[in-house]
């Protein structure tokens, strides 16, 4: 056989061969409607009770939108005093939608869904996940540690919530021209 012939019949094989079932091996890269479901009725648990329903739910959607953008291998800031630039790691898709299913079933082994449960067994749950996941301190930004953590995170290291915090629109992680930074911020109506 020549070598030619070879690297063609090389070539022609991966045409041929089954890759659909391979999807099966391959990670999910986006949340699922369930786990979106699950994730909109937990929000108003961990998000200030001050918002209302409509923002609750915004902010969930944005956070979806964030794991439906994230990419891995991205080159993160690196701050004063450390030389070594770090990249983002893996998609945390695969572990929130374990971490969301197993929520999901401790709340129905509680009697009920999530919604339907008291605050403080709400709490407890949390304080479980949590602890099994090793969240001691909410994360300066969403690494994969916990969906919860990482979805509360999100929201409070955010200029929106820096914003609703002070009920004024302050737009600290946006940029602004000097001028603007010397006036009082106008208030904010929600």
């Amino acid at each position: 056989m020549k070598r030619r012939t070879l690297l063609q019949w090389l070539a022609a094989v991966p045409a041929v061969l089954p890759f659909q079932s391979l999807r099966l091996f391959a990670q999910p890269r986006e949340l699922t409607l369930d786990a979106i479901a699950m994730l909109h009725e937990i929000a108003p648990t961990v998000l200030p009770a001050s918002l209302d329903a409509v923002h609750v739910r915004g902010i969930a959607d944005k956070f979806v939108g964030w794991t439906r953008g994230y990419r891995e291998g991205v080159a993160l800031t690196h701050g004063y005093g450390h030389p070594r630039l770090q990249k983002s790691g893996a998609s945390p898709v695969p572990g929130y939608l374990s971490q969301l299913t197993a929520l999901d079933a401790e709340a129905r082994a509680k009697g009920g869904r999530w919604s339907t449960l008291d605050a403080e067994t709400r709490r407890s749950l949390l304080d479980a996940a949590f602890t099994k996941a090793g969240v001691r301190n909410l994360p300066a930004r969403p690494g994969g540690q916990h969906v919860v953590a990482d979805l509360m995170a999100f929201y409070f290291r955010s200029s929106e919530a820096n914003d609703d915090c002070y009920h004024a629109l302050i737009n600290r992680e946006v940029c602004r021209p000097i001028a603007i930074t010397t006036r009082r911020p106008e208030s904010l109506r929600r």
